[in-house]
Formats: structure tokens, sequence, C-alpha cells
């Protein structure tokens, strides 16, 4: 029983980070017109701007937060009653956890948009990457989850495999000051996602995952409307009207693979543990870099093939590892 939860676990992390990796790849074709396949001509219905980055992000979480009761309806559908109940007061610290699993999620996402601003996506990323050591660190502190050898090595060959995956050009910043507050803005973005996973994997255990996730990405949905309202310099939007239409589209493909990753994060956290799950999602850069050369023909090098060989065999050692440890929650 413990080892189908464990591995039931692993599969949605892997399905999480397939979601995860396909989202940048369609926001990528918001701002610049790609061939989808080789044969289908899609995108460039924006300008790229700090306003439509945070235009995009409003409407991807006002989708996930359209779609989590609609998910209920099926998986669970006295999600409702639960969240009346936790607003109620019935359990305060749970609130505040999905709340702050909320904040969290919103403070990753800015920290990733502001570094991928100041340098290359390539080194914002390989930076990003150190949240699956904060994490398993965090479960160390705060549940007692020591690190055994097969997860550690499990983690390093992911972690490895999905920086040799990036490309990273030999200049990335114009100044040294803003190559600095790129990598800062880039480790704050790990931070915050790890506070993230820390957070969901500690509220999972007393809320179910879908109204616990309902309460978290409304919280990151107000967040995120207070980004868009207030009058920051540099926060304008500029859309074409007659590209309506395909930005409403494009906004619904967005939403559901963030909603799909977000859901499939929380339950996988839950049943596979808090670290596997940090270790299963670092491989979304290589897997990012796997669907650019599928779908627009951003074809790989030598290294880079190397990099998915690493990662895949880094994954096998995560699945394969021994599950018969005591706590299968670690």
């Amino acid at each position: 029983m413990r080892l189908s939860y464990i591995q039931s676990g692993l599969w949605l992390l892997m399905l999480a980070a397939v979601q995860f990796a396909l989202f940048p790849l369609f926001v990528g074709m918001m701002f610049q017109e790609k061939f989808i396949l080789g044969a289908i001509e899609w995108g460039g219905l924006l300008p790229q701007t700090p306003g439509n980055w945070q235009l995009i992000f409003w409407i991807q979480a006002l989708v996930c937060v359209a779609g989590i009761p609609m998910l209920a309806k099926f998986y669970y559908p006295q999600m409702g009653e639960d969240i009346k109940k936790i607003f109620a007061g019935e359990n305060p610290k749970v609130l505040k956890i999905a709340m702050l699993s909320g904040f969290s999620l919103f403070v990753a996402w800015e920290a990733i948009a502001i570094g991928c601003w100041l340098i290359p996506a390539g080194v914002v990323v390989g930076f990003f990457l150190i949240y699956p050591i904060l994490t398993t660190l965090g479960a160390w502190k705060f549940w007692g989850y020591r690190p055994h050898q097969t997860r550690i090595t499990a983690m390093t060959i992911v972690t490895i495999g999905s920086l040799f995956a990036l490309k990273v050009p030999a200049i990335f910043a114009a100044t040294a000051i803003q190559g600095f507050l790129g990598i800062l803005a880039a480790i704050v973005g790990g931070i915050a996602f790890s506070s993230y996973l820390l957070l969901t994997y500690r509220g999972t255990r007393s809320l179910h995952p879908l109204p616990f996730s309902a309460i978290a990405l409304g919280t990151l949905l107000g967040f995120a409307s207070l980004s868009l309202i207030l009058p920051l310099p540099g926060i304008a939007i500029s859309m074409p009207l007659w590209e309506l239409p395909r930005l409403m589209v494009g906004s619904l493909i967005l939403g559901i693979l963030a909603l799909v990753g977000y859901a499939f994060t929380a339950y996988g956290i839950l049943l596979a543990g808090v670290t596997r799950g940090a270790t299963a999602i670092a491989c979304v850069p290589a897997l990012f870099v796997l669907f650019g050369s599928i779908l627009i023909q951003d074809f790989l090098d030598l290294k880079q093939i190397f990099a998915l060989v690493i990662v895949i065999l880094g994954l096998l050692v995560l699945i394969t590892e021994p599950m018969v440890r005591q706590d299968w929650y670690d």
C-alpha cells in the first residue's frame, strides 16, 4: 500500500512537471510568433512588456481559481463545505498555511519574471534550481526527514542534468549590478518556491489538496490583482484589441496547464513526500528543452541530449529507490 501511494504520487509529480515545462513555452509564444510542429503559425499576441507579463500572470491565476470548483465537482464535492469551515475559524492554522503557500508562489513567479527581465532565462533557472536542496533541508529541519543516500543521488543527478540542458551565453548581463540583481531575484524565487512546496506538504496533511489549493490560488490571485492594479512604474498594459480572442484562447490554455500542475503537485507531494516532490519537479528545465525541440523545432545540441539522458537516469533512481522505510511520507 505504501509503495503504491508513493509511486502514484511520483507519477502525479512528473505529470505536474510536464505541465510546468509546457507553461513557459506557451508564455513565450504569447509574445513571439512560432511554428508549432513546423506547420501551425501561432503567437505574437502581445508586446513583451512588464505590464503584459503581469496581465498573463493574472489571467492564468484567474483561470486556476475558476477551474478548481470544476475539479472539485468530480473529485471532491465537499470542497465548499471544507472551505466554509476553515473560514469560520475551525482550523485557523491551516488557513494561514494555505494563504502563506499562495503568497510564496506569488513571490516565486514575480522573482522569476524580474530575473528574466534582467538576465537570460537559462541563468535564472540555473540559480532557481537551489529549491530542491532547500526543500530537502527544510523537510529535515521541520519533520526530521533525514535525506538518505539514494535520494541525494537522485536529486544531484536530476539537478546537474537540468543545468546542463540550459543554454547560457558567455556574457549574460549588460552591467555587474544588473547581473547581481538578476541572480538575486532567481535565488529569491528558489527560496519562495521551496517555501511553497513545504507549506503545501504541511497543509495537505491536515486539509484535502483541493480546498487547500483553492485557498492558496485565491491568495495568489489576490496578490496578482494588486500587482496589476497598483500604479507601479513600468506596469502598463499594451494589447492590440484585435488580438483579444486569441489572447483569451491562449490564456485559457495557460490557466489549464497551471491549474493541473498545481493540483498534481499538491496531490503528489501528499502521497510521495516533499523531498521526492522537489526532486521530480527539478526535471522541468530538461523537459522544457525537450518539448521546445518537439513543438517549436528548437533543436537540441549534443550537450542537451546528454543532459536529458542524465535527467532520465536520475528520475529512474528516484522511482526505483527502496521504499520500505517506516515513515513513507519522507
